[in-house]
């Protein structure tokens, strides 16, 4: 980062650098983008890759980046670039906007900045990372953004599509998050929604739902009484992409009739695969994310807890 970028950030000046003038999106991203409508925006300017896969450890995740991304990428580890704060040792929050502006404007990212993220593409819990990462940027008020449709993985099973190697040095820049605080749920609204009209969706497999299993960092067994179930696994085909929308508007219609949803799992990570396809997909308002999860409700022990199979221990 230049010093420049470094001294107005010190002294709280914000939104004083621009990010050069070029040819943005046509409209604004939003949603899911599929690799080819990638490989058309590369070059542009205003476009931001942010690569957010990791490693076992900080260095392997950088070594993944580093053999291999998209031409022009930046990368900021999911598990290491600090895009959820702690509670018991475990990634949970959504950063304060001062922690968030750093965390963007280190990458690049500027409030017109189009940004993709792109994830591994492996499995529905690296999709899941992405959406965590799509759902903070609007949280910031950010307004174009999508995320990479099948992900790394899915980008490079077309031999033809370009790829890089080698680290990326981002030029930083200057980030004002603007907090739309509509997008995510606290634990008081979580306790009122049924009184309030909101569904609250459990986005964990059936088994921890069920209270068959459990996260280690959560303190109880089962769901938040009247949820209802929808695995964020629910989501993906076979190849770890995104169902085609009629299928998804079948798999989330015990949500999408509501007047309002709230989306929780265990530390919402995969939460935010529900957020992002009711809201961003199938198009739903007043839709939020329980970002404290399983993980605050349970530990805060302010509300009743549903454990129909009766799992116990820790």
């Amino acid at each position: 980062m230049s010093n420049l970028v470094t001294l107005l950030r010190s002294i709280g000046i914000v939104g004083l650098i621009a990010t050069g003038s070029g040819v943005a999106a046509a409209e604004p991203l939003r949603g899911a983008i599929r690799p080819e409508a990638l490989l058309g925006l590369l070059g542009q300017k205003q476009l931001v890759v942010v690569d957010i896969r990791s490693g076992e450890t900080r260095d392997k995740g950088r070594a993944v980046f580093t053999a291999g991304h998209i031409p022009g990428a930046v990368h900021a580890d999911y598990a290491f670039a600090s895009w959820r704060l702690p509670r018991q040792n475990t990634s949970v929050y959504l950063p304060e906007p001062a922690q968030f502006e750093v965390l963007a404007g280190d990458l690049g990212v500027a409030n017109d900045s189009d940004v993709v993220i792109v994830h591994e593409g492996a499995d529905e819990t690296s999709f899941g990372a992405a959406a965590r990462v799509y759902w903070s940027f609007k949280a910031m008020g950010h307004a174009s953004i999508a995320i990479l449709d099948g992900g790394y993985r899915g980008w490079t099973a077309d031999k033809t599509r370009p790829v890089a190697a080698g680290a990326s040095e981002p030029v930083g820049t200057i980030y004002e998050a603007k907090p739309v605080p509509a997008l995510r749920a606290s634990l008081e609204e979580v306790l009122a929604a049924e009184k309030s009209g909101a569904v609250l969706v459990d986005s964990r497999p059936e088994s921890y739902f069920s209270g068959l299993e459990k996260h280690k960092a959560v303190a109880s067994f089962g769901h938040i009484p009247a949820a209802v179930n929808i695995p964020h696994a629910r989501a993906f085909d076979a190849s770890f992409r995104l169902k085609d929308k009629a299928s998804l508007a079948k798999e989330f219609a015990p949500a999408t009739a509501a007047s309002a949803a709230i989306a929780y799992c265990n530390t919402g990570h995969w939460g935010a695969t529900d957020w992002f396809v009711m809201s961003e997909i199938l198009g739903q308002k007043n839709v939020k994310l329980y970002d404290g999860s399983m993980l605050e409700y349970s530990s805060e022990k302010r509300g009743p807890v549903s454990n129909p199979r009766g799992g116990s221990g820790s």
